[in-house]
């Protein structure tokens, strides 16, 4: 927890010469809280790392150290702080400085987003609309805008020497892509009544479900990428992408999961994979330990495996959408195709 590392950790808040601070300390077996004006030397860090003009910075954090802290590796913490991006709404950027200077920096940007379409019906044969629902009903699917299909992109930039303030950035840059939609609940009554005894909260009326689809890395002049496109299944070369990899890429690299390392996301990273390559994001009923899905309890499994199964259909959706799309831009060039078909017929009789 927070109090092992430390012992008076303080939230400061406002702009530069009128920050406001709130003290957290111990009193007997209570923690109690105490608001007013930052101790004096105390200032808002965001104030001073960025714009002092701005008006609007950002609440900072101070948490002394107990003990000497070492400073961690940039690449794993890197891919530590790129994981906790995955499924974030409202965090897009994360800056790390190391005594006021920049060291780290990842910044997530939304592409595009659009609707994915739900097919008409579920097999060529038959014509009965999409399946939206779990087989419970106790999940049902939005339509329209409630499903959409995003494409993100993860730039990291990491400075090549941290003890050298002068040295360079590298960049590195990945492009992912997700679906998600808002899920409507209707838990019947005894069920829910079990989960609030368990959980001792409400469900909730409406979630949201994401899916990490997939990415691929855009650095275009990256030297490993150029060797695992012109390696033919060569070992010793494979064993020797790693070392020509750049820092930077290496954080980028670990965004997307290998096949079969997908991870479940309860609110952060769990213990427990997905089976396949592709992380889950949802409001799971999870252990004690938030560390895996409940089970174990009848109202619990209910209620997540429900859910899974709603997960799946997304998964399919998103799936038959991109195929769709696929569809679409084959009809496209319908045109181009066959004009490029009569040329190299042309070639042919030349020949």
């Amino acid at each position: 927890t927070m109090f092992s590392i430390c012992e008076e950790p303080l939230v400061v808040s406002g702009k530069r010469g009128e920050e406001e601070a709130m003290a957290f300390f111990w009193k007997g077996d209570g923690l109690w809280t105490k608001t007013g004006k930052a101790p004096p030397g105390i200032v808002n860090i965001s104030a001073t790392l960025s714009n002092e003009k701005d008006e609007n910075n950002w609440t900072s954090f101070i948490l002394p150290s107990r003990d000497p802290y070492p400073l961690p590796d940039l690449v794993e913490f890197g891919q530590f702080l790129t994981a906790a991006l995955t499924f974030t709404q409202c965090l897009a950027n994360i800056k790390v400085y190391v005594n006021q200077t920049l060291q780290l920096d990842i910044n997530k940007t939304i592409l595009e987003s659009h609707t994915i379409a739900t097919p008409k019906a579920s097999s060529w044969w038959k014509n009965d609309g999409a399946l939206i629902s779990s087989s419970t009903g106790m999940f049902v699917l939005g339509k329209g805008s409630d499903l959409t299909q995003t494409s993100v992109q993860m730039t990291v930039s990491l400075r090549k020497d941290v003890s050298n303030p002068d040295s360079a950035m590298e960049t590195s840059t990945v492009r992912a892509r997700y679906a998600s939609a808002m899920v409507k609940t209707k838990i019947p009554p005894d069920v829910e009544k079990r989960i609030i005894r368990v959980t001792k909260k409400n469900p909730p009326k409406e979630l949201t479900v994401q899916i990490f689809l997939d990415a691929a890395n855009h650095d275009e002049d990256d030297e490993s990428l150029t060797i695992k496109r012109n390696t033919k299944f060569n070992l010793n070369k494979l064993a020797n992408i790693g070392t020509k990899q750049s820092m930077a890429s290496k954080i980028t690299d670990s965004f997307s999961p290998t096949p079969g390392s997908g991870r479940i996301f309860i609110g952060f990273r769990t213990s427990q994979t997905t089976g396949f390559g592709v992380h889950l994001a949802a409001p799971l009923m999870p252990t004690v330990e938030r560390e895996a899905i409940d089970f174990v309890d009848p109202a619990l499994r209910e209620f997540n495996s429900s859910l899974l199964e709603v997960a799946g259909i997304l998964m399919r959706l998103a799936l038959e959408h991109e195929m769709n799309r696929i569809g679409m831009l084959w009809e496209e060039n319908a045109e181009e195709r066959k004009q490029w078909e009569i040329s190299r017929e042309e070639e042919k009789r030349k020949q």
